[in-house]
């Protein structure tokens, strides 16, 4: 295991209405041990104007409860996926998201951040020989 996989992440995921039987999103919550989580805070200039973004890369050891979003949506109780819009915070989070006031996916991410994200960007990196992972960014 690498020296560097030492965080705990909550993984929320997104079961969009059009793939549930009540045609309501979904969130579905996974704590995950021994991941990697690297934050950097850029800063860039325009003229004289600076802008600040947070990027984010977070990496999830390979783990059989993976499914891609496609398996997942049909059957997601004790499995998790990764898909953009996806919500990462970093360490166990006990909130839950559910969609009614104050328990958004945007209130929820706004209320953790700068420890949290929304994935904007996924890799499957299971197929390599070392240090197989997913790879989530944002």
């Amino acid at each position: 295991m690498n020296q560097n996989y030492v965080h705990t992440i909550t993984l929320y995921n997104r079961i969009q209405a059009a793939d549930s039987e009540d045609r309501k999103e979904h969130w579905k919550k996974t704590v995950l041990h021994n991941c990697f989580w690297k934050s950097v805070i850029n800063t860039g200039f325009s003229g004289t104007q600076a802008s600040v973004q947070n990027s984010y890369v977070v990496r999830i050891p390979l783990d059989d409860r993976y499914l891609p979003y496609a398996e997942y949506k049909a059957n997601p109780e004790g499995r998790f996926t990764v898909s953009q819009g996806d919500v990462v915070i970093c360490g166990e989070c006990l909130e839950e998201i559910t969609g009614e006031s104050g328990k958004t996916s945007a209130q929820v991410l706004n209320r953790h951040k700068p420890e949290a994200f929304k994935v904007t960007a996924f890799s499957d990196n299971t197929k390599f020989m070392l240090a197989k992972h997913y790879r989530l960014g944002g």
